[in-house]
């Protein structure tokens, strides 16, 4: 019954906080503060209906003039509202396309700046790679799961090479995130809520180079940080 109650809550937060984001569109100000503000708002409101409590591990220091490819690992649906609330950047995800037919929520990612990419298409994928550049070269920061959709059992799964373009293209610097518990508190394929412990670990900027094995570099700080967790 518990669960049923916290997920209601979630559920109701869900659908107010992006319908109060569409309204507020028209006044939002430069690089989208205000929505990110709102957002933030909402992630910490997701967070304590769901029972989720937060822990922040910093490795390293995020520089307040430069903005930054954040790369995590994903667990599950608790993932993204953690990360507006834990990453200290004005942030903006990297979504499936099809979610901004969703009424209200997928109308509010989209007015709110966040960056549809269409998979299924290489070339529009692409061009969303170059928009979100943009972005990064405006003052927002730009997070993406590499892995390009929740793992089913924790474990991280290999990552996707837009990653690498988005980086070249924006000639930005990457900062390995680490989620640790979400998949506890909500599994894939599953609307069960269960409270517990999560933990976000936010490693030292990784500098861009034009070498492939800088995603596998990525990986393995991310895939280190849950072994000794």
């Amino acid at each position: 019954m518990a669960g049923l109650i916290r997920l209601f809550f979630v559920v109701i937060f869900g659908l107010f906080f992006p319908f109060l984001s569409i309204l507020a569109t028209p006044f939002n100000y430069k690089k989208g503060a205000g929505t990110n503000f709102l957002y933030r708002f909402f992630a910490s409101s997701i967070l304590f209906s769901a029972g989720a409590k937060v822990t922040v591990e910093i490795k390293g220091k995020l520089d307040i003039n430069k903005e930054y490819i954040i790369v995590s690992n994903h667990l599950s649906y608790i993932d993204i509202p953690l990360l507006m609330k834990t990453v200290p950047k004005n942030i903006r995800f990297i979504y499936k396309k099809s979610l901004t037919m969703i009424p209200v929520f997928g109308w509010a990612l989209y007015l709110g700046g966040y960056i549809p990419i269409d998979r299924r298409n290489a070339r529009n994928a692409i061009e969303s790679l170059k928009k979100a550049s943009l972005k990064l070269k405006n003052g927002i920061s730009i997070v993406i799961f590499p892995e390009g959709t929740r793992s089913p059992d924790g474990k991280t799964g290999g990552f996707k090479k837009g990653i690498f373009m988005l980086a070249d293209y924006a000639e930005a610097d990457i900062v390995p995130v680490t989620i640790i518990g979400t998949n506890k508190i909500m599994p894939k394929n599953s609307m069960k809520l269960k409270p517990g412990n999560v933990k976000v670990i936010i490693d030292e900027p990784v500098k861009f180079i034009k070498d492939k094995r800088l995603l596998d570099n990525v990986r393995e700080k991310i895939v280190s940080n849950i072994n000794n967790n």
